[in-house]
């Protein structure tokens, strides 16, 4: 194992308590929390601060590059938390674009905070007007990727921006098999989904229709203009797919740390005595506990049709 704090590998010097790294699909930045006993008064010296970047590998499983947002000391133990998105994407801002393109969006937002793009599934869509009126870089684009059916997650430097149906439509990267001995746990609201939506800004009203879906109808008023009809159905879809995708979720505690896995992937679920999850689940989040050696999935199941 490393830890890797402002490039150097200080793992030697310490000894590790809790090492938990939390890797979100969508909505939040990845998390690190490291409690370290410093018997040896170490931090200290090192001057340890805000904004530091640090990084923790264990063969295949890495962090990424992280930075520091808190190391607060008690009791011999100094806690940290670390993220994976920069400090400055908590800045407020305002700004508004004409015909400008959704890859233009993100590009200009990767860039303000030193990150690279990679995109999959995107497509590049033109809109006429957008305005962010004093929010935060990374709030303002999660409003527009929850409109395209789209969310993004920062890894290592980089904003990674998917179709959420493209995504989940990928080959599974493994099968796990779940025995009534696993720590499985799930929930199914499905039948309390929502059955339609309804995208509504003055006197137009995009909608959208889940195939089977229900008579439940989400109603949307959206605070700007939508370009036109195509957009505004296209932004009810979105609406409808956020709404619903957490309808069906599950929690799984393996008993071997995950190295190979990560969030944003598929995987195919073979149970014994749970039928109705067998087959393809995304993982919305994962767990990696590099202390116990063990990891902690968090799934659901994929949306059909939308």
């Amino acid at each position: 194992m490393k830890i890797i704090y402002e490039g150097t590998d200080i793992y030697p010097e310490i000894s590790v308590h809790r090492c938990y790294h939390d890797m979100y699909a969508d909505k939040q930045s990845d998390e690190l929390l490291l409690k370290l006993n410093d018997t040896r008064e170490l931090w200290d010296r090192w001057s340890p601060k805000k904004g530091d970047t640090i990084a923790v590998e264990d063969g295949a499983a890495k962090t990424g590059k992280m930075f520091v947002e808190s190391v607060v000391p008690e009791s011999g133990l100094i806690t940290l938390r670390a993220y994976s998105a920069p400090q400055s994407t908590k800045d407020k801002r305002s700004k508004s674009w004409e015909r400008v393109k959704f890859l233009q969006l993100i590009q200009e937002i990767a860039g303000r905070h030193g990150l690279t793009v990679e995109t999959y599934g995107i497509t590049d869509q033109t809109y006429d007007y957008v305005e962010q009126n004093n929010l935060p870089d990374f709030a303002f684009l999660q409003a527009r990727c929850t409109l395209e059916g789209a969310a993004f997650l920062v890894y290592d430097g980089k904003l990674v921006v998917y179709d959420e149906a493209y995504m989940e439509g990928q080959q599974p990267v493994d099968t796990i098999t779940i025995t009534p001995a696993n720590d499985f746990e799930y929930r199914d609201e499905g039948a309390y989904a929502y059955g339609s939506a309804e995208a509504v800004n003055g006197g137009l009203t995009g909608t959208f229709s889940a195939p089977a879906g229900g008579d439940k109808v989400l109603r949307k008023i959206l605070p700007f203009r939508m370009t036109d009809q195509a957009e505004a159905d296209r932004f009810a879809k979105g609406l409808l797919r956020d709404a619903n995708k957490e309808a069906t979720v599950a929690t799984l505690w393996t008993g071997t740390l995950l190295r190979e896995y990560a969030a944003g992937s598929v995987v195919t679920l073979s149970t014994e005595g749970v039928a109705s999850w067998d087959g393809t689940a995304f993982v919305s989040r994962i767990r990696h506990d590099y202390v116990k050696t063990r990891s902690k999935l968090y799934l659901r199941k994929p949306l059909e049709g939308y």
